[in-house]
């Protein structure tokens, strides 16, 4: 067999060639499945012009034996009424001469995204929105910001003049000839008043800052190479199998875990009672109360980590961190990776020795945020649960003696900062960092406030300080994400949350348990979806038809309620009035349940009208799960 050529070309010249179509995907690959957070990832090592791996390609004919096509990501087609792939260029066009992407279709789709314009036009999908360069951003790590396409037009960043003035450069550039003029441009922009509100230019030292981060992130995008190895067209298609096996397996990527656990177990080898195997107490905390649905190793095991991390940062007197290069001396301000590769031996020693506490507190985050137990697939940004529990253990083990706040305090606080945090959308960039801050931030609140007059008095001082440190919410935004079923990200698991951490036993038959450690838990379609479907041509078409309507009604948060799968099942294909009315169920057989799943006696009125009640019962529902959101905002 000929051997591999290897070559080298940079941002812009993938973006030419995936465009054009000279490189193509089987399409046995993989749909794209990087996160937002991946992509990020790789266009700050661009941008610091670190290596981003390597593509393999198989140069092919006119009589190729693969099916190809130019890469491309899910998206919602009205005119075929379902999901269906967007492609990035002509998916027509393919020049004489072109490649087969047999590794590095993920990498390449995600550079199509940051630098080519690909995106999803529906909203429903992670990869609706534009990465921007953030110029003012004083921490590396997050002056790369992802926008959704909502708030892009909303906030009208897709206005270059607009945008610049935020000090946010779009990554995007449709023509990949263009590059460069593009930039020049960029730094002409950021001196021209014209691009300022009310032609205000910052400070010269700043302008000199930002003028820098741009020129950094261009020569980044210019000059970093990524190899790439071609394997000449007379390989055979067993050949290239073999190969595209063989990147497969030796591409797995080491987690922070994985890293932990190793030298967790080297350093804690000798101990009496035997080394730390940190897969196995992640696995094992898991199945103590509150921390059920919370710590596993197969879903973020990061997660314990960043946990114990966290409550760490929030000691006054804490172990030394473990010193993780050349001796030299490591601070734990975050919940970064380096950051729990610095979590001392003595720390998890103390966290596991208290596992039932340390769960406890998983589960009363749960409690004091929602007023019930969810799964962490469920919470919008899990992560920020840290800060709750890392301000609990200190509560509980170094607790000084003049502290004055209990855990209260704490509830009340943090269940209004959680809430306003998940519609203020804060976490979306930056949040491993914020966390730290965010944790030193509400200890010196709790630790300065006046405690010794009165509850009203103290929650009127905690509403003014959440108002100046993360903002007040719209209630007209909570309604607008609680009625809108496209809403995607923590948006969306923020309107589903209190339904989730309100179930405990099934509407049509009270006797199955849906609780959290229940196995039969599911969110119901009120109005099921196929009948929806099949009346969107009906009187109610207002309010059925997302472009109509402009929303999603029909999968939000205003028609879901928590079920049995069993009961899910029987209901799924009937108008609601007429089901309930088969199973002989009124609002008075089921009033408590009712109401805890935001059905009033009002709203179950309109649902009896059948058809004629849809937008009626919809709009109080909505009311209803988002005055209840509102409320959770306040202290």
């Amino acid at each position: 067999m000929s051997s591999l050529d290897v070559s080298e070309t940079n941002v812009p010249g993938i973006i030419k060639k995936l465009k054009s179509g000279e490189w193509l995907a089987p399409q046995f690959q993989r749909d794209f499945v990087w996160s937002t957070a991946a992509t990020i990832a790789l266009i700050n090592s661009i941008i610091d012009a670190k290596p981003i791996g390597m593509v393999t390609l198989w140069e092919q004919e006119e009589a190729s034996q693969l099916s190809l096509e130019h890469i491309s990501i899910p998206d919602w087609s009205a005119e075929a009424g379902k999901t269906m792939p967007k492609f990035f260029g002509d998916p027509a066009q393919k020049p004489g001469r072109y490649y087969a992407l047999l590794d590095g279709r993920q990498r390449s789709t995600a550079l199509a995204l940051a630098f080519g314009g690909l995106r999803a036009t529906s909203g429903g999908y992670r990869t609706a929105g534009r990465y921007y360069l953030d110029v003012t951003a004083t921490d590396d790590s997050e002056r790369v910001k992802y926008i959704v396409e909502k708030d892009v037009q909303r906030k009208n960043l897709h206005k270059l003049n607009v945008s610049i003035s935020q000090g946010l450069f779009p990554l995007e550039v449709l023509d990949p000839d263009k590059i460069f003029e593009t930039w020049m441009n960029f730094l002409q922009h950021l001196r021209d008043p014209g691009f300022y509100s009310e032609g205000q230019l910052p400070p010269e030292a700043e302008l000199e800052r930002r003028n820098k981060v741009l020129q950094t992130a261009f020569n980044g995008i210019i000059n970093t190479k990524i190899a790439v190895y071609t394997v000449p067209r007379n390989y055979s298609l067993a050949d290239i199998c073999e190969i595209f096996e063989t990147l497969n397996t030796t591409g797995t990527k080491v987690s922070t875990v994985d890293l932990i656990h190793s030298w967790l177990y080297s350093d804690t080898a000798g101990l009496a009672g035997g080394p730390i195997l940190l897969r196995d107490k992640i696995d094992e905390l898991g199945e103590l109360d509150g921390a059920v649905g919370w710590s596993s190793t197969r879903d973020r095991p990061e997660l314990i980590a960043q946990f114990v991390a966290a409550s760490h940062v929030a000691l006054d007197n804490k172990p030394e961190p473990r010193q993780l290069t050349g001796g030299r001396a490591t601070r734990i301000t975050s919940v970064k990776s380096q950051d729990l590769l610095a979590i001392p031996v003595a720390m998890w020693q103390r966290i596991f020795d208290s596992d039932a506490i340390f769960a406890s507190f998983i589960g009363d985050f749960q409690e004091a945020t929602a007023g019930g137990h969810f799964a962490m697939k469920h919470c919008p940004y899990p992560a920020s649960a840290s800060i709750y529990i890392a301000l609990r253990w200190y509560l509980e083990f170094d607790k000084p003696k003049n502290l004055k706040w209990k855990k209260i305090h704490l509830d009340n606080l943090f269940r209004a900062f959680f809430w306003r945090n998940v519609f203020d959308t804060r976490y979306d960039q930056g949040f491993l960092t914020q966390i730290g801050t965010d944790i030193r931030e509400i200890k010196e609140f709790l630790a300065k406030t006046n405690l010794s007059g009165p509850i009203e008095a103290w929650k009127a001082a905690a509403n003014a300080w959440l108002d100046d440190y993360v903002g007040a919410v719209d209630p007209n935004s909570i309604l607008d994400v609680v009625s809108d079923g496209s809403q995607a990200g923590a948006l969306r698991r923020g309107s589903l949350l209190l339904l989730y951490a309100r179930a405990s036993k099934d509407i049509v038959d009270p006797k199955l348990d849906i609780s959290l450690a229940s196995e039969g838990l599911t969110l119901h379609h009120i109005f099921p979806k196929d009948w929806c479907a099949n009346n969107i041509n009906s009187d109610q078409r207002h309010v059925l038809d997302s472009d109509i309507s402009k929303v999603d009604w029909v999968n939000s948060a205003a028609n879901l309620i928590p079920m049995h799968r069993s009961s899910n099942n029987e209901w799924r294909k009937k108008l609601p009035s007429q089901f309930l009315r088969e199973k002989v169920i009124g609002y008075a057989d089921r009033a408590d349940l009712f109401q805890r799943y935001f059905i009033n006696r009002e709203c179950f009125e309109a649902l009896m009208k059948g058809a004629a009640g849809l937008a009626e019962f919809w709009e109080i529902r909505k009311v209803s799960i988002g005055s209840e959101i509102q409320r959770l905002t306040i202290v």
